[in-house]
């Protein structure tokens, strides 16, 4: 995933900054080691959820070394260039069809209870304390798939060092996530606005819940 985004994001710079792309990338790459330093230990490559925090610091790294221009539109537009990149996905990847639907869902709930399972091991002995915990299909349902993540190291560590109106832009590319699917995200609240979880229930996008959802979606 860290060689998309950066490829979107040099694609992004040669749109906006195609004199100064060579001067910001390098001062983002210097910046990045002190930024990652900040971050607390989550497991890196042995928890399955740590690369969404290196991802956010990435993004802050070219936030930084471009003097702030590449704020929450930046991010917008990178995601949006992602998605694009990868909407060929979408030809296979369609959960309004039940057989795809139930084979994803099966596996995600498997690998899900696997990450959930290690977090617990994990926290009992006074690690990952900042991690992720996660509850998988806490509503039980048949429809599509749900999880709901608690805490966010994301949101933490934005809050703490001054990124605040960046972590919505972040938490968007759920949102890109679920269009591939052929998918709606409905979550309905988050860490970043103040809840102390995440909602997670992507539904198939021609369904009738899709349709006549009337919450706020965030």
């Amino acid at each position: 995933m860290e060689f998309l985004v950066r490829q979107a994001i040099r694609r992004y710079l040669k749109r906006h900054y195609r004199r100064e792309m060579r001067s910001i990338i390098a001062r983002a790459e210097r910046i990045r080691p002190k930024l990652a330093k900040r971050a607390p230990y989550i497991g890196g490559k042995k928890n399955a959820l740590a690369n969404n925090l290196d991802m956010f610091i990435l993004f802050l790294s070219y936030y930084e070394a471009s003097g702030h221009r590449m704020a929450g539109d930046a991010i917008d537009e990178i995601i949006d260039d992602i998605y694009r990149h990868l909407r060929f996905l979408d030809i296979f990847m369609d959960i309004n069809r039940r057989p795809f639907l139930i084979l994803l869902r099966n596996c995600l709930y498997k690998s899900y209870l696997r990450y959930a399972e290690k977090v617990r091991q994990k926290q009992s002995k006074g690690e990952w304390l900042a991690s992720w915990g996660m509850s998988v299909d806490p509503d039980k349902t048949d429809e599509g798939f749900a999880f709901t993540l608690i805490g966010c190291p994301i949101a933490e560590y934005g809050k703490k060092y001054g990124y605040t109106e960046l972590i919505p832009h972040m938490c968007a590319l759920d949102h890109a996530y679920a269009k591939l699917l052929h998918a709606k995200l409905i979550r309905t609240h988050t860490v970043a606005l103040g809840a102390d979880s995440c909602d997670y229930w992507y539904v198939p996008d021609k369904s009738r819940t899709a349709r006549n959802f009337k919450g706020k979606i965030v």
